[in-house]
């Protein structure tokens, strides 16, 4: 089975297992973490994560370490075109490489924002592995330890603008009403019932922004469950497979998210908001952009507006 860069942006596991082998293609692990101290949150890399069992002939790139700009005061936000092409070309990566990107959250996030990163910087030919590594070790897959050295390539970067959204746009979206503004994160980060943000200077939610969690693209009934739910669940043998595109398709369409309009996600720092996105994507809507400041930098903005939503 040949790989047709025109289908769904999503492999699946057995696609993977199939092609695993094949010369053009280069799996990327891009698991991170999170961790809270004094109430906010704080991304880092999991490379010991991937030094402990990683999918066969996986490289390892750091979302935090490699691709995120230490010198912008947003943090989180893409590096520039130079260094991600520098960090590509060291993971083997090269025009006409198939990337397929997956993390251990079961949810795609740091595979999504790979996926969005390439996809801004003008290579197509990149793919989210649908379940990630939860379901590659539920269906009993092997994993190794082994640490992979690939021979360097070539990547040119060509930016796309139509796949970013910068503060600006967004600010002037808001007054648009042939745009949707999608929140990716929790009903209760969104809804900004606490004096703080965990991402955030602020509690709450860009003005007119609709809230479609992350976590509904795998199961809409998991929008509205709590924090200890969403704890049981990850720690559950469950399937985090995306939702079929019938049932994202109304997920999206009842959140007033319609192929019509123009979609910009956020969420935090740019992961969640990159799972919108890919949802989005599989469902084939065209105009869908990441604002990659997310709530990081809107936040941070006193000029700019914040809404709360009642509880």
């Amino acid at each position: 089975m040949g790989f047709d860069p025109g289908t769904s942006p999503l492999v699946s596991t057995g696609w993977l297992a199939a092609h695993l082998t094949d010369p053009d293609i280069r799996v990327v692990d891009v698991r991170w973490r999170s961790r809270y101290e004094n109430g906010r949150g704080i991304s880092f890399d999991d490379y010991e994560g991937y030094v402990a069992g990683h999918i066969p002939g996986a490289v390892f790139a750091g979302m935090i370490a490699d691709l995120s700009d230490p010198h912008h005061p947003v943090p989180d936000m893409l590096v520039g075109p130079e260094q991600f092409a520098r960090v590509m070309g060291r993971l083997g990566i090269g025009d006409e490489t198939l990337v397929v990107a997956y993390d251990n959250m079961g949810f795609p996030l740091g595979s999504a924002r790979l996926w969005w990163a390439l996809s801004y910087y003008g290579h197509d030919r990149v793919r989210v592995l649908d379940g990630g590594l939860r379901t590659w070790q539920a269906e009993g897959r092997a994993l190794t330890t082994e640490v992979t050295t690939p021979k360097a390539d070539t990547f040119t970067p060509r930016v796309c603008p139509e796949w970013k959204a910068s503060k600006e746009e967004v600010l002037a979206a808001l007054e648009r009403p042939d745009t949707a503004i999608v929140d990716c994160l929790t009903p209760e980060l969104y809804r900004g019932g606490g004096e703080r943000h965990l991402w955030g200077q602020r509690a709450g939610h860009i003005p007119g922004a609709v809230n479609v969690p992350y976590m509904a693209n795998i199961d809409p009934a998991l929008a509205t469950a709590t924090a200890a739910e969403r704890e049981r669940m990850l720690g559950s043998g469950r399937s985090f497979n995306f939702a079929s595109r019938e049932t994202l398709a109304d997920l999206y369409r009842n959140a007033g998210v319609t192929p019509d309009r123009e979609a910009i996600t956020y969420c935090g720092r740019g992961y969640a908001g990159a799972c919108g996105l890919l949802a989005l994507r599989v469902l084939g809507y065209k105009r869908v952009r990441l604002y990659d400041g997310c709530w990081a930098e809107w936040s941070a903005d006193p000029n700019l507006p914040v809404e709360v939503s009642a509880w």
